[in-house]
């Protein structure tokens, strides 16, 4: 026994370790991929600024040239030699040159401006400078690899166009070189940038490990004790409890399951007292007849009808018992069986208590009905509420005093009635019927008052069943008004008498 105890627990630890190794392992995989693609987005963005950056800087060198290659066609009509400009590009290195030179080494223009306003910027080794005709054919290539081919549409697009009075004479295209120690400038530059995103995005992730790490903890920490404690139930320790530190979905199941705990704990408490009770309520009239019997057998008394009277009469009383017990074990496990049709519960309560009146007359109370006219017909087991008011007249009689009074009413329940009891009422809901026993007793104790309904529940320990009862009447009484659909409860305050009512629909 104590090794499978040992090798559940060992299963359960194992199961919990299992838990942990997954929800870890989800919070890595999240990480690292979300680490990924951080990456991968950011060294996208990354390349396509830089190229965006490089073609709008080349668009600009080209607004800036394309006035000076137009002042060349203007002189000579033609391409031809338009080579000639490239080292005068190159002299342009800004506002410290002050001069753009055309050919021949003739003066452009002034100033940190040249010619047509564009700023002046000399062409760089990180330059690419393409000049087409009107056609579009290559006609200029500094990297020397697409002369005489057509530009392709997005170079077409991004090229600025050479203008001679009017007319639109020649494209001029300047990009970033494709090869040389520009182009590997440019990708070391992004190679760079690549590695400062890699190592952010890993930084990131380690930083959100360590989150990931104390999140897990703090989530698998409560499951543990939840896990210590249901072990702990699971061995009959029925009074353990887990501590609620939080209020999240963790804090709720802990709530559920202290809540659970202390169900189980009255439960068994329950089952605990109903077993002695049984014993007790079984032992008493068991003791009767054998007592009786053995006299008989002993012949100390004789063999007559009055002397079998009481083996008799305790034998109908463990028949009782065993039936309220058959009753009660139906109706908890929802078999109580319930043949439904119109009932005037009106005058089935006269009829019950017309039925009661000698027993209540012998012990000098009075029996009384009060029923309201007009009342509607509603759909129950007359059988089942019979037993009911039978069982409530029996115990306001074994309470009630000589000289007191017992009243049986039955009535329409007012709406305010119905609402007090938090009950959320429908205004097309059909009218409910209250039926109530009140009688002039001694009352029951406040504390007390909660548990009336309990099986072999009794105020009072001491009191044997002449005196108290089975203690099933009232929780047989509950089950078969809740199998109607209806509600039960008890009224009392020491010393003025108890109400029991119960509605029916």
């Amino acid at each position: 026994m104590h090794s499978i105890s040992m090798h559940s627990i060992s299963m359960r630890s194992i199961s919990m370790r299992s838990f942990s190794v997954k929800l870890a392992g989800a919070f890595v995989a999240v990480i690292l991929v979300g680490a990924a693609i951080t990456y991968l987005v950011a060294g996208r963005a990354a390349a396509g600024q830089f190229r965006q950056y490089a073609g709008r800087s080349g668009q600009l060198r080209a607004q800036a040239w394309a006035p000076i290659f137009a002042n060349y066609y203007a002189q000579t009509g033609s391409w031809v030699g338009v080579e000639t400009l490239l080292p005068n590009l190159s002299d342009l290195t800004g506002p410290q040159t002050g001069m753009m030179h055309g050919p021949g080494g003739a003066m452009m223009g002034r100033g940190p401006f040249g010619m047509m306003g564009g700023p002046a910027m000399g062409i760089t080794m990180g330059d690419r400078l393409i000049l087409a005709d009107s056609g579009g054919r290559v006609l200029l290539d500094t990297d020397g690899t697409s002369a005489g081919q057509p530009l392709a549409p997005a170079e077409l697009a991004g090229s600025m166009p050479v203008v001679v009075d009017g007319q639109t004479v020649g494209r001029l295209l300047v990009a970033p070189a494709q090869s040389g120690a520009a182009a590997a400038l440019a990708v070391d530059f992004l190679a760079g940038v690549n590695r400062a995103v890699l190592l952010a995005a890993l930084a990131a992730g380690v930083v959100a490990l360590v989150l990931a790490a104390v999140l897990v903890r703090q989530i698998i920490a409560p499951l543990g004790k939840l896990r210590l404690a249901a072990h702990a139930i699971t061995q009959g320790d029925l009074a353990q409890r887990v501590s609620i530190s939080s209020q999240d979905e963790i804090g709720e199941v802990a709530a559920a399951f202290n809540q659970m705990a202390v169900a189980l704990e009255r439960n068994e408490r329950l089952r605990r007292d109903m077993m002695a009770d049984v014993a007790h309520e079984l032992r008493t009239p068991l003791t009767v007849i054998q007592g009786q019997v053995e006299a008989l057998l002993d012949g100390v008394f004789p063999l007559t009808p009055d002397q079998l009277m009481p083996i008799h009469d305790e034998t109908l009383l463990l028949a009782r018992l065993v039936a309220d017990l058959r009753e009660l074990a139906l109706a908890e496990a929802g078999q109580l069986a319930v043949e439904r049709r119109p009932v005037d519960v009106g005058e089935l309560a006269e009829r019950v208590a017309a039925a009661v009146e000698p027993a209540a007359a012998d012990k000098g109370i009075t029996l009384a009905a009060s029923v309201a006219p007009d009342l509607p017909p509603v759909s129950a087991d007359a059988d089942r509420l019979s037993q009911v008011l039978h069982n409530l007249l029996a115990n306001a009689l074994r309470y009630t005093p000589a000289g007191g009074q017992i009243t049986v009413g039955v009535e329409l329940m007012r709406p305010e009635e119905e609402g007090s009891r938090g009950e959320v009422i429908s205004p097309h809901a059909p009218a409910r019927l209250l039926v109530s026993v009140a009688d002039t007793g001694p009352g029951i104790p406040t504390e007390d008052l909660p548990y009336v309904f309990d099986r072999f529940y009794r105020a009072d320990r001491s009191r044997s069943r002449a005196g108290g009862g089975s203690g099933l009447g009232l929780t047989i009484a509950r089950s078969i008004v809740e199998a109607h659909g209806g509600r039960i409860w008890a009224e009392s305050r020491p010393g003025e008498g108890t109400r029991i009512a119960f509605t029916l629909r």
